[in-house]
């Protein structure tokens, strides 16, 4: 049976060789959509295929899978060619993954036909990988630099804040100090300072003087004052 010709391939060691058929085709496609991609040495079990699970993975990566782009590589992805094969070599399934659609095969192909020759695009390319590898570097810490600039920015207008809220706090309880000691000065020292009149002041007039207790507090500190008016106490009291 070995080398056998049926008319639409050969069979060795059991299996199929040759090119498929649009019957063997369709058989793969559906025992993809039934079992999914990866049980590739159970497709000739579960279909009838004479053919081996490698030949069937090859034959759905690289032909019948969904995805797969048809036509001409594009410019743009000759570009990405070039460019990944100065970084990565001849690892073409690594290349692949940036190109949907394109297969490892496909890409392979490609680059022995139009560059395994010219060693001129391949150090263009190469070239253009660099430069574009510096340039990607230089925009990162410029990124960088940026996000410690505004770091900073912010760490320094919290710090203003903070010390606003605590100037402005100290100066209110300054001030209700002032008020608390205006309303509890003794009467002779009110007297003495002006701020109570004769006993029958209205109200109006208490007020008017209560507000005057603010501007004239630095009055009130004056120890020569407190002292002579305690030693007048002194003598009138013997």
């Amino acid at each position: 049976m070995e080398g056998q010709y049926y008319g639409w391939g050969t069979v060795a060691d059991g299996w199929r060789k040759g090119p498929w058929t649009p019957q063997e085709d369709q058989l793969l496609i559906e025992h993809v959509k039934l079992h999914g991609e990866g049980r590739w040495n159970s497709v000739s079990r579960l279909t009838g295929l004479k053919r081996s699970g490698k030949s069937s993975r090859l034959r759905w990566v690289n032909y019948l899978r969904p995805d797969l782009k048809r036509g001409k590589i594009t410019p743009h992805e000759e570009t990405i060619i070039l460019e990944l094969h100065a970084r990565w070599g001849n690892r073409w399934s690594t290349i692949a993954r940036s190109l949907p659609g394109r297969t490892d095969n496909e890409i392979k192909n490609y680059w022995r036909t139009h560059f395994k020759k010219s060693t001129k695009n391949v150090d263009k390319a190469r070239a253009r990988y660099l430069r574009l590898q510096q340039e990607q570097k230089q925009l990162l810490q410029q990124q960088q630099q940026q996000q410690q600039q505004q770091l900073l920015l912010l760490e320094s207008s919290t710090v203003k804040e903070e010390t606003t809220l605590t100037e402005e706090a100290i100066m209110a309880q300054e001030m209700q100090e002032i008020a608390f000691m205006c309303s509890n000065l003794p009467f002779m020292y009110q007297e003495e300072a002006g701020f109570v009149g004769e006993s029958t002041t209205s109200s109006e007039d208490r007020s008017s003087e209560e507000e005057t207790c603010y501007d004239t507090w630095d009055n009130l500190w004056n120890l020569d004052d407190i002292e002579i008016s305690l030693g007048e106490q002194a003598l009138t009291f013997y």
